[in-house]
C-alpha cells in the first residue's frame, strides 16, 4: 500500500511521524499498523466506558474525538401507579 505524501498530501508525513513517536515505532508501516490497532481497541474501550455506571455526559464529551463522537444520555421514568 502506498500513501501519497506529495502536493496537497504533504501533511500526512507529519501525521505519520507523529504516530511513530507517540506509538514508539521505528518505521512508517509499523506506525500506521499500530495506529489502526489502537483505533480498534480505543473504539471497543469507549463502548465499554459508555456502559459503565460512572459514565456522565461530560466524560462522554471528553472521550469524543473528531473521528468517534460519543453521546451519553440519562433517561429516568417515574411510575406513580
Amino acid at each position: 500500500m502506498r500513501i501519497r505524501t506529495d502536493g496537497d498530501y504533504g501533511h500526512r508525513i507529519d501525521t505519520i511521524q507523529a504516530a511513530m513517536t507517540a506509538l514508539d515505532e521505528n518505521t512508517k508501516t509499523a506506525a500506521v499498523l499500530a495506529a489502526c490497532e489502537h483505533a480498534r481497541q480505543d473504539r471497543r474501550a469507549k463502548e465499554q466506558a459508555l456502559a459503565h455506571p460512572d459514565m456522565t455526559p461530560e466524560l462522554a464529551e471528553i472521550l469524543s474525538t473528531s473521528a468517534i463522537q460519543l453521546h451519553y444520555e440519562i433517561t429516568a421514568t417515574v411510575d406513580t401507579a
